[in-house]
């Protein structure tokens, strides 16, 4: 079956405005990505237990995208009081004993959270940076109740 879909460009934009002592302060970026041919929406609410959000892999499945063709991701906290911890594993390794990856965000409430690739760097044992590596798991805790968040993302 061919496709019928043709790429797209998305265009992300990026802007702050602030006045202070009556001098307008801030600025403009516009970002284009080319490419891209798949885009998944959505509102959840994230529990106060650890849920998986997204999991990103060599194949496409369930809530789950090709790691490669991800180009942008957007997560933004819609509680106006609760933050989200965003917790980001890269595979587990093979070794006995070892641990996986992970890198832990806190958004707070009513705030948005923009990454385009998937290279995380991280450690649960407090280790030297050596290297990145790509995390297939994004998991999600609310802190005190639970919490609504819209998750975007755009791949090739």
């Amino acid at each position: 079956m061919a496709s019928t879909i043709d790429n797209a460009t998305l265009t992300v934009q990026a802007r702050e405005e602030v006045t202070l002592n009556n001098r307008k302060l801030g600025g403009q970026n516009v970002h284009k990505i080319s490419g891209i041919n798949e885009v998944s929406e959505r509102i959840f609410t994230v529990p106060t237990s650890e849920v998986g959000i997204l999991g990103l892999a060599s194949t496409v499945g369930a809530g789950t995208y090709i790691t490669s063709d991800v180009q942008y991701i957007r997560l933004t906290n819609l509680d106006n009081t609760n933050f989200v911890r965003l917790t980001f594993i890269s595979g587990s390794s093979t070794d006995a004993g070892a641990k996986a990856n992970r890198f832990d965000v806190k958004l707070d409430a009513q705030r948005t959270m923009i990454f385009t690739n998937a290279s995380i760097s991280g450690s649960n044992e407090n280790l030297a940076f050596t290297s990145f590596s790509n995390f297939t798991d994004l998991k999600a805790t609310a802190d005190t109740a639970s919490v609504d968040v819209e998750l975007f993302v755009a791949s090739k």
